[in-house]
């Protein structure tokens, strides 16, 4: 037996590697010549293509590209220089324009276009369809797609408009495959001008192609999360985190930076009051710091406010709040015009859960009034916060925020209101239950009017309203705000983007106010909802998010994103002063018109609704998908079946994007930032019936300094718009843009559409403004001009 020498075995094996080494590096090099000889022979025929078109008939073409994505109002515009953009007018048609290039130095930050003129055949004609992809001239794969808007072609003294409305991906023809998708960006996009098309309309095979693309690339890239978990809730995208999220779903470049800017403050703002709290207990502090006064959350407010540079006009609303939050007017006026609008309903009998209640003193209806008859003559209204039963209290967070073991109280809250004789609302009687600590309800009364403010009487009524408002508070933001506006919402942009490709008309019509949602959730999920997010943080019930959430969904129906149906329902069409109820109506009917308008213009009957496949898909997810888990999938739609569904159907995703996301979220800063008027949370059960309220007893109640920090911080950074916002209406002054700027809508027709739209709602703004000019407080929240087009925080 010969014996191998292990030595020669190791020759032998580096010998083979270096061979196999030598000749891969000699194939690598034969590739990357052949293909640099492809790419010069490729400039080569065009130059030659060029020839021969200037030897024949040529006609002038002006393309106007439109790139970019960011506030106009920016001081410094960045270029995107990495590549150059590629066109074929008309591919794949016997009127096929020659590939031609275009190398610029386009906007890639700010809003602008860049104009440049080609000859081409004059066989080419009418540009009908248009063909874009973008190269890179760097030898590295580029990380940043580039953001095109719209293609505007003038042709013969006549424009025609290519809407893109998407982010290329620059390919470098010596390093990647031309079909290669990166980041979720497609490789290339075929646009039609004009009005969009159905796919059984669609004939054109290049056109067909690109569009059942489109749809497969954003399956692949935005999936429906599994939601089998233990709660009913909205479904959601399987992404978990932000920088994942494909590129066509993240947000502009500005507005991800003025995130990030508020996130880092609002972790400083914690961090400082953490490490503040660590030195004082090391020093000896031994108890949390309550206020002293109410004046005293009044200076935290305004030194804060220098502090940290607020904008002036938004703390002076929250001054004016201050002025009149202990009154019983501003009490009522805040349910039916300040955040939570929505929630009041009509009763006709006393709830079971009011049955202990003691006889209502005479002066709080009046002498020879009685609740009964007032009752059935449907002057009674009720808001309860039953739905907190199954939260218990929160506070898993207090000792890393305040240093101590402090109780958030979650206390069911429920309001009775009347509609008085001289047609005003008022509340007449509170009842409170901490079911948490098994104590039995309490009821409490308005004071007479000549009782002091110092009396029990006053105290007991004003520490009532607070528990009640912070039990409100947590259905607010939780319910009203997150679920409501942000995860319902969602749901519909999934199936959108899943179904509807960019050439569908509706794509149109809905994309604007839907696209802004599923990035914000992601990040909300990510930083905020969590079981040690901010939510947790600063809301009783934070911690307990998807208990609440559950609870709600389970209750929850199609026809409460209806807001004339939702008005009928709860029976509050005859309350006075309801500004929220008045303005989110003409918002419906201007919503209701434009679409009816948009739609009329593509589907002419009843059998055009039914045959478009990929709506029915699109309303078969949000069934079927997003609202699996409900009870009859929440009533939603399973089918389109006729125009005037489908224009309710189409105002309804519309409102709920917009205006209702709107109305609860932007004026958090006017109510919250003023810690007594919505406190976040309560640090003590509510008092016992015949307990003896004094002013010390309501203070220790109220969040501690610590707490209120944050809660007027985070307030603010919830109630400011995102620095690319657009707006319903817009402002040249104010460098505010509007619908019009955002629409991918290019026909003549539908943009009159938009044009009309826009006059209804600058009427609509001076009917408000002279409404408002006899309120102490005027309503604003839903004016055009401050109503954002989509979700962006």
């Amino acid at each position: 037996m010969v014996k191998l020498q292990l030595p020669n075995l190791y020759k032998i094996y580096a010998h083979r590697k270096n061979r196999h080494e030598r000749a891969k590096s000699a194939r690598a090099q034969v590739a990357v010549t052949e293909a640099a000889e492809a790419a010069v022979a490729k400039e080569k025929s065009v130059v030659v293509n060029a020839k021969s078109i200037l030897a024949s008939k040529v006609t002038p073409y002006v393309l106007i590209i439109h790139t970019g994505t960011n506030n106009p109002a920016l001081d410094k515009i960045e270029k995107w220089e990495d590549g150059r953009m590629s066109f074929i007018l008309n591919p794949q048609t016997p009127k096929a324009s020659p590939l031609f290039h275009v190398k610029e130095l386009f906007s890639a930050n700010r809003e602008s276009h860049i104009r440049v003129s080609k000859f081409l055949p004059e066989y080419v004609g009418v540009p009908d369809q248009l063909k874009i992809s973008v190269e890179s001239n760097k030898l590295e794969i580029i990380k940043e797609a580039l953001y095109i808007r719209e293609i505007t072609i003038l042709y013969k003294h006549k424009f025609y408009r290519f809407p893109v409305n998407d982010y290329l991906f620059p390919h470098n023809p010596l390093l990647m495959d031309p079909q290669d998708v990166y980041d979720g960006c497609p490789p290339y996009v075929i646009s039609k001008c004009g009005k969009g098309t159905f796919l059984a309309k669609e004939t054109d095979p290049a056109v067909l192609a690109a569009r059942l693309k489109e749809l497969e690339l954003r399956r692949k890239h935005l999936d429906w999360a599994p939601n089998n978990g233990p709660h009913v809730i909205p479904g959601y995208t399987k992404q978990t985190v932000y920088d994942k999220l494909p590129r066509f779903l993240k947000f502009k470049n500005a507005r991800q930076k003025a995130f990030q800017l508020h996130l880092k403050r609002g972790h400083n703002m914690m961090k400082r009051t953490v490490i503040e709290n660590k030195i004082s207990v090391v020093f000896g502090k031994d108890t949390p710091e309550h206020f002293k006064n109410f004046k005293e959350f009044e200076t935290l407010f305004v030194e804060q406010a220098e502090d940290h540079e607020y904008d002036l006009g938004m703390v002076d609303d929250v001054l004016s709040v201050m002025k009149y939050w202990k009154t019983d007017e501003e009490f009522t006026r805040q349910e039916l015009a300040g955040i939570n609008p929505a929630r009041i309903y009509k009763i006709t009998s006393m709830p079971d859960t009011w049955k202990d209640m003691p006889e209502m003193p005479e002066h709080v209806l009046g002498q020879g009034v009685s609740l009964q008859e007032e009752l059935e003559a449907g002057r009674i209204y009720m808001i309860d916060t039953n739905m907190l039963e199954v939260v218990g209290d929160g506070g898993i967070l207090m000792p890393i925020l305040t240093g101590f073991a402090l109780p958030m109280i979650v206390s069911l809250g429920d309001c009775v209101y009347y509609h008085d004789r001289t047609d005003k609302m008022r509340p007449i009687a509170i009842r409170l239950e901490y079911k948490n600590g098994g104590e039995a309800p309490t009821f409490w009364f308005p004071p007479k009017v000549s009782d002091p403010e110092t009396s029990h009487e006053y105290l007991s009524w004003l520490q009532a309203k607070l528990y009640f408002r912070s039990s409100n508070m947590q259905i607010h933001a939780i319910l009203t705000h997150f679920v409501r506006a942000h995860a319902v919402v969602e749901v519909f942009a999934i199936a959108m983007y899943r179904c509807l490709p960019k050439q569908h008309p509706l794509h149109k019509l809905i994309q604007p106010h839907l696209m802004g949602v599923i990035p914000i959730n992601v990040q909300g999920r990510e930083f905020l909802t969590k079981s040690t997010g901010v939510m947790a943080a600063l809301m009783a019930s934070g911690d307990k998010l998807w208990h609440l959430a559950d609870v709600f969904m389970k209750q929850f129906r199609y026809e409460h994103l209806l807001h004339p149906a939702d008005i009928k329902r709860r029976g509050v069409e005859d309350i006075p002063g309801y500004h929220y109820r008045d303005d989110a109506m003409l918002w419906w009917n201007n919503l209701k018109q434009y679409c009816q308008e948009f739609i009329s213009l593509h589907y002419t009957e009843d059998e055009h609704v039914r045959a478009d496949s990929e709506l029915q898909n699109m309303v078969d997810e949000i069934r079927n998908q997003g609202y699996k888990n409900l009870p009859d999938q929440g009533g939603f739609p399973a089918s389109i079946e006729t125009i005037d569904q489908l224009i309710e159907y189409t105002t309804a995703l519309i409102w709920n994007g917009s205006v209702w996301h709107t109305a609860v979220n932007f004026g958090q800063f006017n109510y919250l930032a003023f810690v007594p008027n919505a406190p976040c949370a309560m640090t003590k059960p509510p008092p016992a019936q015949d307990e003896e309220i004094t002013m010390d007893r309501i203070l220790l109640s109220l969040p501690v300094k610590e707490m209120a920090r944050v809660q007027i911080d985070i307030s603010y950074s919830l109630s400011l718009f995102s620095p690319v916002e657009k707006f319903y209406l817009g402002s040249v002054r104010e460098q505010k843009e509007d619908l019009r700027t955002e629409t991918m809508m290019v026909d003549e027709e539908e943009v009159e559409c938009i044009e009309r739209l826009v006059a209804r709602l600058t009427a609509m703004q001076k009917h408000i403004e002279q409404r408002n000019e006899g309120l102490a407080i005027p309503y604003i929240i839903i004016r055009p001009d401050l109503t954002p087009l989509t979700v962006q925080t």
